[in-house]
This record gives structure tokens, sequence and C-alpha cells, in this order.
């Protein structure tokens, strides 16, 4: 009996939980309602160009390259 009564209170819980969601959910429409959670999308596209950055490398005359021994 005791099985019977907690089973039937966890269909009521979630019956009550599914019709809260149900009702909560139709109340507002994204796509009708202006509101702050709602998300536009723009076609519009921003470029900014930053400066190129140049480096200067300097190397000296005696400078050797390759796979000697060290």
């Amino acid at each position: 009996m005791n099985k019977a009564v907690s089973a039937g209170i966890g269909v009521g819980i979630g019956l009550v939980a599914l019709a809260v969601i149900l009702l909560s959910s139709g109340e507002t429409d994204p796509g009708q309602d202006k509101s702050s959670t709602g998300v536009e999308i723009s076609d519009e596209v921003e470029v900014t160009v930053e400066e190129s950055k140049s480096y200067d490398v300097n190397l000296s005359e005696d400078l050797e390259v390759g796979d000697g021994n060290p």
C-alpha cells in the first residue's frame, strides 16, 4: 500500500511540474515579445583594421648557421 501511495504522489508531482512548464512556456513567445532575453540577428558586418606591425632583424656577418658541432 505504501508503494502505491508513493507512486501516486510522484505521478501527481510530475503532472503538476509538467503543467507549470507548459503554461509558463506558452505565455511568452520570443518572436512576438521584445524582452531582454530575446536574440536579434543582423546581416551587418563591421571590419576593423589595425596598422600592421613590422620587425627589423639585424644579423652580424660572423654568424655561422648550419649543422656544425657545438
